[in-house]
């Protein structure tokens, strides 16, 4: 990472507004990905496809921050994605009593989680069907492993200070006169044990549709697990839901599944990760269809910020509603990133 030293050391005067003298840094990564993808779908809805593409990924992170006399770190957050995109873009603001974001960034239950998807350790998250393919629509109904139902809208998150251990999150995003609003919270409870550090924890977002919109339903997801980590890795366990009620009080989709895996820290530059997930639609058109997927993978650190990482996931889908509705493929990412 480069660090822009801002040489300003007095108050600058804007009018009636003062900027404080602030430390700010650039940094951020570039990615190539091979990608392979593929699947035998046996029913009469669709073939089976096979795929493979090589893709970018740019993230340029601006970040400024600055104590002020009372103590208050001060900052601001914005990433730029491939294309120019500014996806992430919020104030930060901390001191004694907690943190509080204000801007475009994910709510507190989607930072909170403790699948790997998120943590993205290895070759950068889950890796996910073409659009445009067949189980492109598996994914979107069987395959959530994070909790979000906002994304990365603007949003006010806050989080208390840790009290023995327990800390407390909420967020709120308002869509306005389009309906959508959506609530998050969050409570974990961490501690010492067997040098290293047990996490405990729930999280929860749900989004309301707009009142009487047709062809509109309210969310709700949510996230109970475990989490183990110390010097030779981390393992962890999920409980997740997702359910999804239309304005009549129909129940349109009802997933639940479980998630759980283990990272292994072989050495200093070497990780090993492997996890399973498996999930089943409990209400809606799609009931009793079934989901399930063994992912594993490895990272190496070369040197100088240059990264290889290799994931690879085999799956399983069951289409209940069909008497040959199966579907088994494979998907592969070769990931070759360089921070800087």
């Amino acid at each position: 990472m480069r660090k822009i030293l801002l040489t300003t050391t007095a108050m600058v005067a804007l009018g009636s507004v003062s900027a404080i003298a602030a430390d700010v840094s650039v940094s951020g990564n570039v990615r190539f990905r091979y990608n392979t993808w593929n699947d035998s779908i046996i029913d009469t809805v669709a073939d089976g496809a096979n795929n493979s593409t090589m893709t970018d990924v740019l993230q340029l992170w601006v970040k400024s921050s600055a104590t002020t006399d009372n103590g208050l770190t001060l900052g601001t957050n914005t990433r730029i994605l491939t294309g120019g995109t500014v996806d992430r873009n919020y104030i930060s603001i901390k001191g004694d009593f907690g943190s509080m974001t204000m801007g475009k960034d994910w709510g507190v239950a989607s930072s909170s989680s403790l699948g790997e998807n998120w943590a993205a350790t290895v070759a950068g998250g889950e890796i996910t069907a073409p659009t445009g393919t067949a189980s492109d629509a598996y994914d979107s109904i069987m395959k959530t492993t994070a909790s979000s139902t906002s994304g990365k809208v603007n949003k006010i998150n806050y989080s208390t200070p840790s009290i023995n251990g327990i800390q407390a999150k909420v967020s709120f995003a308002d869509a306005g006169t389009a309906g959508g609003d959506s609530t998050g919270v969050v409570l974990q409870y961490k501690t010492a044990m067997a040098d290293g550090n047990l996490t405990l924890g729930y999280i929860g977002e749900s989004q309301t549709a707009a009142d009487g919109a047709s062809g509109t339903a309210d969310q709700e997801v949510s996230e109970v697990g475990a989490s183990f980590s110390n010097g030779m890795g981390r393992i962890w366990g999920l409980k997740m839901t997702d359910k999804t009620t239309e304005n009549g009080g129909t129940v349109a989709t009802d997933n639940n599944g479980t998630n759980f895996g283990v990272m292994y820290q072989m050495n200093d530059a070497t990780k090993l990760i492997y996890y399973r997930i498996a999930t089943e639609q409990d209400a809606g058109t799609n009931i009793n269809d079934k989901y399930d997927s063994n992912t594993i993978g490895v990272r190496y650190d070369i040197a100088g910020g240059l990264r290889l990482g290799v994931l690879h996931t085999n799956f399983d889908f069951k289409d209940a509603n069909l008497t040959t509705g199966n579907s088994t493929g494979s998907a592969s990412r070769v990931e070759v990133r360089m921070d800087f």
